[in-house]
């Protein structure tokens, strides 16, 4: 998808913006669907008990691409917090993350969400982490897995950011969670446009069916012209998260963040949101200001 030189380039420019230290974690602890490695980034000036975030990338991508396609280096040497970016093996094809296997959609079930929570709890012992700060961001197949790890390890995720993904076990019952499965009434919204909110609470719930506690903060941003992940993925992702966090739509708020967007508003806001954005393709422009408020970090 991206060339080796056009990534070792935008390599050299982040090395020059950004004042800290990537390194790859191959041993992290569990890893039972052979994820490959996760880059940590962490700045020169690294909170006493930092915040944590997980960078998921999209098909055909890597943690040093995900690395470059946001800012959040950037906000690590403003706040202080680690972050890391992972990359996913390529048994599915395109390197998309496992998120349709009932191992990945289980609690401790084997699978990549199991991997990928072992990388956090790493990285919180290793940096005497928040464990109140421990949040997850991604684009498509990432934010898809994104959903997946608020369902699977709510009692580890506090938040995750969500831009053009689809509800956590929306791909239960497809062969593979990628572009080029047989059975794209998922991303492509069939799902979305036939299961009630209390059916999408379900699947989050029977991710982790002997969790009772409190469940991660959600932030949902998708594009009204995208054709990869249709629009109605965002309402159905509100729908689950405002049933399972038990809050209600309270009011829009128009040009927000930036011109076109429109902030969704639940409750007062700070439990759950989301961004519809107004001729937006996949994948809209990160918004880190927006993102770090919502998480509470800025």
């Amino acid at each position: 998808m991206y060339s080796g030189t056009f990534l070792s380039a935008l390599a050299a420019l982040s090395a020059v913006a950004s004042a800290g230290k990537t390194q790859t974690v191959t041993n992290w602890g569990d890893n039972p669907s052979k994820l490959p490695g996760v880059l940590v980034y962490t700045p020169d000036k690294l909170a006493a008990t930092p915040a944590v975030i997980l960078g998921l990338h999209p098909c055909g991508g890597t943690g040093q691409m995900y690395q470059q396609m946001t800012p959040l280096n950037s906000y690590a040497d403003k706040l202080g917090f680690v972050v890391m970016y992972p990359t996913s093996n390529s048994q599915q094809g395109m390197n998309c993350w496992d998120c349709h296997t009932q191992k990945s959609l289980t609690h401790d079930g084997g699978g990549d969400s199991q991997g990928l929570a072992a990388m956090v709890r790493w990285a919180l012992k290793t940096y005497s982490g928040d464990e109140s700060k421990v949040f997850v961001v991604g684009g498509s197949s990432g934010a898809m897995e994104s959903n997946v790890l608020a369902a699977t390890y709510p009692d580890l995720f506090k938040g995750a950011a969500s831009y053009s993904g689809v509800p956590a076990a929306c791909w239960a019952g497809s062969p593979i969670s990628t572009p080029m499965s047989s059975d794209l009434s998922c991303p492509m919204g069939q799902k979305a446009s036939t299961y009630s909110a209390q059916k999408w609470a379900d699947l989050a719930h029977g991710c982790d069916p002997g969790y009772n506690g409190t469940y991660p903060k959600m932030m949902v941003v998708h594009g009204t012209a995208d054709t990869a992940v249709t629009i109605n993925n965002l309402k159905a992702q509100l729908d689950q998260w405002s049933t399972v966090l038990g809050v209600s739509f309270s009011k829009n708020v128009t040009n927000d963040p930036i011109t076109n967007w429109k902030r969704i508003v639940y409750g007062d806001g700070t439990k759950l949101i989301g961004f519809e954005v107004q001729g937006g393709g996949h994948i809209p422009a990160f918004q880190g200001d927006a993102t770090m408020k919502f998480f509470g970090l800025m």
